[in-house]
């Protein structure tokens, strides 16, 4: 096999960049760009690697070609004279620009989400001080204090000039009041070292810069793969994982919850699933050694074993859906390995649950330990559907009836109470178990309603928010059920077509919460987060508990969404520009 040499990777991949970008010249999709009466082309070339942050190149030309060699030769010094290793190389073309003031720049970005400003800033009209998007963000050039509004952050620009163009006098917003600055869009296409292909890139306001895709079913394995193994690599000797990463720095999350670590280990045997590879087992078996060793202790003077999962990292608090969590792993793995490992362990924290009931048939959220004295009557809506889907996922396994008549009782208390207007996705997942055994219609009606009643604000949200996929997913399994069962009628409290619709769009949507490598290669440490999920609205978060609701989201997905589908491709209609 002939081998790629540095040089040789940056050759071909220029010449293929210039070539697609020569035919989109000649099918009109590119022009030069219009700045102070000169048109010019503005091309932005960046260089990266797992390793390193990416070095971003421009050059502002009249002749296209000569621009792409004038880039060209400086890689090729990047390569020779700082001794970069090339793998990831990504051509951006100004295709869009547009004038205003600082002020009206600032005042604009005030009014944007946070990390949701999806255009490059140039200071000047010929681009010598100019950002692309991925580069704003990978920096986190945009900011805001406590109490004050999005801005421009003269710090973290400063040092990002200082670290790739040591010359540059420093930043400051001052020196461009009642100047005109411009904000721009480009064209985009990527290019990877193990992939031959040229892979084009969305320039949508909310999709910008991820790749589009071909066939939605191999994408969807892929991104299976990258989450659980991203997991996987985060589980330490010790058991405990590695909690997450804000990404633009690669600074480490020193938090830890306990019950996010087995919500993410429960996650990590769904990707086995799909991918069955032993080496998921084997780090599973180490969180649930850690979560035993570490967190789970045992209430004295019992007839039978009652458990809890303490958290001591949080005020040594139980709460009601860390035992609930840790049920989930623990059956979940007896369920893929065919074992009852820890079937007595599952049902003494079961046991725990059922000690957290009220009188009127809720529950008791959090408790302190060691006292076990009432802490948060309620704390989070969610710990009450992760609660019932354990006892369900237990009943599963050992088919104690204890469980499914609390899960009945305790069902009788939400519908009483129109838990459905919580529109939490556990509550759907549990609602879906329950029909299993209990098949009646209040449930299926509660479940179609838990899930109705959010699809516009769903569809349409800017947010990736990992959870309305698994919400939605519940929802359509259900509508299977209905169907399997002859119960059409129940489908009034649905609208079928548009949750569909809103699945297909969530489903390929919440790829821009990926890390791909044309994302990620602007991160200080891209070799940390490329190839999982982050959360861009929370300074671009990289942590186990959201991967983990990208990730079964995604399981469910491929599932049972995707062999329904009469043609599973990406498509542009899909993209939310």
């Amino acid at each position: 096999m002939k081998t790629i040499t540095p040089l040789s990777y940056v050759n071909q991949a220029m010449s293929d960049l210039e070539g697609y970008f020569i035919e989109k010249i000649k099918d009109g999709k590119i022009a030069k760009i219009d700045i102070n009466n000169k048109s010019r082309y503005i091309i932005f070339l960046s260089v990266g690697n797992p390793n390193i942050r990416a070095r971003v190149l421009k050059v502002v030309t009249n002749d296209f070609s000569k621009g792409v060699s004038q880039l060209r030769q400086k890689a090729i010094q990047l390569v020779q004279k700082v001794n970069i290793d090339p793998r990831w190389i990504k051509m951006d073309v100004v295709n869009k620009i547009e004038t205003l003031s600082l002020e009206e720049l600032e005042l604009k970005i005030s009014k944007t989400r946070k990390n949701y400003f999806r255009s490059g800033i140039a200071f000047d009209a010929d681009f010598h001080l100019a950002f692309l998007e991925q580069e704003i963000h990978g920096n986190a050039m945009i900011k805001n204090k406590k109490d004050e509004p999005l801005q421009l952050d003269e710090m973290n620009i400063n040092q990002y000039l200082k670290r790739n163009f040591k010359n540059r006098s420093v930043f400051t917003k001052k020196r461009y009041y009642h100047q005109p600055v411009y904000t721009f869009n480009t064209m985009s296409v990527f290019k990877e070292l193990e992939n031959p292909q040229l892979l084009e890139l969305y320039n949508g306001e909310l999709t910008n810069g991820i790749r589009k895709i071909k066939h939605m079913k191999e994408e969807t394995k892929e991104l299976i793969k990258g989450a659980t193994y991203f997991l996987v690599n985060q589980v330490q000797e010790s058991g405990q994982f590695h909690y997450g990463y804000f990404a633009a720095f690669g600074k480490r999350i020193g938090t830890y919850n306990i019950l996010r670590h087995s919500s993410s280990l429960y996650s990590m045997l769904e990707g086995y699933e799909v991918l069955k590879d032993e080496q998921i087992i084997h780090a599973v078996e180490k969180g649930m050694d850690y979560l035993i060793r570490e967190a789970i202790v045992y209430q004295e003077h019992h007839a039978e074993k009652i458990a809890y999962v303490v958290d001591y990292a949080n005020h040594q608090e139980i709460k009601l859906g860390s035992n609930a969590t840790a049920i989930l792993a623990m059956t979940k793995y007896m369920e893929v390995t065919n074992s009852h490992k820890y079937l007595d362990i599952a049902q003494a924290l079961a046991r725990g649950i059922l000690k957290m009931k009220t009188p009127s048939g809720g529950f008791i959220h959090v408790l302190s330990y060691p006292t076990f004295e009432i802490k948060d009557i309620h704390r989070i809506i969610y710990y009450e559907g992760e609660a019932i889907l354990s006892l369900l996922r237990l009943y599963k396994v050992d088919k104690n009836d204890l469980w499914l008549n609390e899960v009945k009782h305790t069902f009788d208390y939400f519908i009483a109470h129109d838990y459905w207007k919580h529109h939490d996705h556990w509550l759907s997942y549990a609602t879906n178990e329950l029909i299993l055994y209990a098949p009646e219609d209040q449930y299926f009606i509660f479940g179609l309603k838990n899930c109705d009643g959010r699809l516009s604000f769903i569809y349409h949200r800017e947010t990736t928010y990992p959870t309305f996929l698994e919400l939605t997913m519940a929802a359509y399994k259900m509508i299977d059920q209905i169907k399997k069962r002859n119960r059409k009628y129940l489908l009034k409290h649905v609208d079928e077509t548009f949750l569909e619709k809103t699945i297909d769009k969530r489903a390929e949507y919440q790829r821009v919460g990926f890390f791909y490598p044309e994302l990620a290669m602007y991160t200080k440490n891209p070799s940390l987060i490329v190839g999982t999920f982050f959360i861009r609205h929370h300074s671009f978060r990289v942590r186990i508990d959201d991967v983990e609701h990208y990730l079964s989201g995604y399981c469910q997905y491929l599932h049972y969404r995707i062999p329904k589908m009469r043609n599973p491709l990406s498509a542009d209609s899909l993209n939310y520009s």
